[in-house]
This record gives structure tokens, sequence and C-alpha cells, in this order.
């Protein structure tokens, strides 16, 4: 696996990178970053040039100076897609991810061969108001005693019974964006932005996959299929890029190569 840094007019943009081919772009969740993909990436790679990539905020990535709009996030990966020089590719996104994955199949339908809608957003109008004001302030502040740090992991998941591993993971990731500076400004960018009208848009072959059936999220995902003209649906129960890499890689490549 490769490792290494794009030029983007906002800076630096992190990205790891394995195989060879026609280039995949996967996109992380919030609270993470591209390290969300390395189980992955082999896998992936075997049949493409994956590429994951830390989002403005995230990992390796630098936040700009002002906090940046749901715009900026996918200006800058329109940049790094220009400076990876990528004229077409599929790509893949989870959760906030999905939203800027779909956002770039809506704008540049002509770059998006096939597209992947992990856990897909979709808020109405309330939801979306009183979400933004849920996370208007987003973030740990740092405390003397270090108490911000079990703050920190209790709310990465940190508990009796948890998968301690995919915690500490979760946890590292979060400090390195700031205590949740980052975290708290893709948050506020995306439910910000009313991604609804922009979904009838896409062109691309869509999936909309859905991690499990008592999500609230798989309510949206009948509404993001109507939406997207050419979609389908698929649930995988508990998908996780960490714990069951090569049964998600498999769903991708299995949609992928139809």
């Amino acid at each position: 696996m490769k490792r290494a840094y794009a030029d983007t007019p906002e800076g630096q943009v992190h990205y790891r990178t394995e195989g060879k081919g026609e280039p995949l772009i996967l996109l992380h969740k919030a609270g993470l970053s591209s390290e969300e993909y390395t189980q992955m990436l082999p896998f992936l790679g075997k049949k493409y040039q994956a590429i994951a990539v830390d989002v403005l905020g995230y990992g390796g990535t630098d936040l700009p100076s002002p906090e940046p709009k749901f715009e900026d996030y996918v200006r800058n990966l329109m940049h790094f897609l220009d400076a990876m020089k990528i004229k077409k590719m599929s790509i893949a996104g989870h959760l906030l991810g999905s939203s800027f994955a779909a956002e770039i199949a809506a704008a540049h339908p002509e770059m998006v061969r096939k597209l992947i809608m992990w856990d897909g957003i979709f808020l109405d109008e309330e939801e979306r108001k009183r979400t933004q004001e849920e996370y208007a302030h987003e973030h740990m502040e740092l405390k003397g005693d270090g108490s911000h740090l079990l703050e920190v992991w209790k709310s990465r998941g940190g508990r009796p019974g948890a998968n301690l591993a995919g915690v500490n993971r979760s946890f590292v990731e979060y400090m390195k964006n700031g205590l949740g500076e980052g975290t708290g400004a893709s948050h506020r960018a995306l439910f910000a932005y009313d991604i609804g009208p922009r979904l009838p848009l896409i062109k691309a072959p869509t999936l909309v996959l859905n991690s499990s059936k008592r999500s609230p999220l798989f309510a949206r995902a009948e509404f993001i299929k109507a939406a997207i003209p050419n979609s389908e649906t698929k649930i995988l129960e508990n998908a996780s890029a960490w714990d069951r890499p090569e049964e998600l890689a498999n769903v991708f490549i299995e949609f992928l190569q139809k």
C-alpha cells in the first residue's frame, strides 16, 4: 500500500492507494479518514487502482480557514482528481463520503462510471435544521486533568463488550482531526446542504448499500433509490471496512463489474 500527498490549491491532500487499472475513489465517513479503507484496499487493489482520500480536515489533510462549506469539500476533491490526472473513475462513499460522491456524480456525470452510496444520508429541511443546531459546536475541549480523553473514548463507542481495537482506531482518527474540529466542520457543511434535488441528476449506475435494516438510514435508502434513475439497493448486515473488509470489497467489485 502506498501513502502519498497530492498538491491542490487548498493545500496537500493525503491519500492511500493500492493496485493498478481503472481508478476507484473511496471517501470515508465523518470522524475517520482514508484509514477506514486500509483493510479493504488489498482486495480492491486486485481489480482497480483503489484510492482512499482524506477529505479536508481529516487524517493528513488540513482543515482550511475559514471553515469550508459543502461546495468547498467537493471542489477540493475535484482539485485532487485533477492533480492525479483522473478523468474517469468509479466512486464510493460512506455516510458523509457518500454525499460528496453523489454530488460529484451529479455535477460531473461524464467522469463517473459507477457510484456506490454506502449508508447514504438524506434529510428533509426540518431534519437538516434540527441537526445543524445539534452539531453547531461539535468538538471536545481540552481539560487539564485529561478527562476529555475519556469523553472522546466514550463518544467513539468505548464501552464494555465493544470491539476495542476498532474503538481505538476511531479514537486515534478523531484525535487527529483536532478533537472533533474537522468532524464538526464537515457535519455542519453536510447538514446545511440539500442533496435531494441533486440525486435525479446522477446518470451513473448506482448501488445504494445499507449496513442494517434496523438503521434509521434504511428508510432513506428507498428515497435515494427512487430519486436516482439507474440505481439498485442492497443490504449487507453489519457491513464494516475494518471487520469485514473482504466481504464488503466483494460487494463493491460485484457491482462495479456488472
